[in-house]
């Protein structure tokens, strides 16, 4: 199997879907959480280690810290997987995302003043605007499991313009 590099936005990080779906699929042993909020608590990283299969390792790094040390952090030779909890977590990372990186937006909750993208991604003005930008130079799909077939963010600018 080839190496894959997913990155992930969904806002329940680790669940049902992401370990049967993606980590079986693609026989991922490698995970990533980035996010600001989970890397300073003790009792997330905690929970969140305990709910992968035996034979997966699990890392956590703040989002400037992952961006600093994505050069190194990317030479590993087994597939990847990154997950972060925003948009805005994968927009601020938007200088290491090169076209060997698939980039998957998985589930964002329905809140006040969101847009519904599919019946797992809701956002907001400002997240369509980030994700229209990251999309006129990378591929992004949405979709909840890898064998769906993907919903691809062309014209979703669009959906803001009234």
């Amino acid at each position: 199997m080839n190496k894959k590099i997913i990155f992930r936005v969904d806002d329940r990080l680790i669940h049902g879907q992401v370990i049967e779906g993606w980590i079986k699929y693609y026989k991922i042993n490698d995970i990533i959480i980035v996010s600001d909020r989970i890397c300073s608590d003790d009792l997330q990283r905690m929970i969140y280690s305990s709910i992968l299969p035996a034979n997966c390792t699990l890392n956590f790094y703040c989002v400037d810290d992952f961006t600093k040390n994505y050069r190194e952090i990317s030479t590993t030779k087994n597939s990847l997987l990154v997950l972060f909890e925003s948009v805005n977590d994968l927009y601020r990372v938007r200088d290491i995302l090169d076209e060997s990186i698939f980039i998957n937006i998985g589930c964002v909750a329905s809140r006040e003043h969101k847009i519904e993208i599919t019946d797992t991604v809701f956002l907001d003005k400002k997240e369509v605007l980030k994700l229209s930008e990251l999309r006129d130079r990378f591929n992004i799909f949405v979709k909840k499991l890898p064998w769906e077939t993907a919903v691809e963010i062309k014209n979703f600018i669009n959906l803001i313009e009234d």
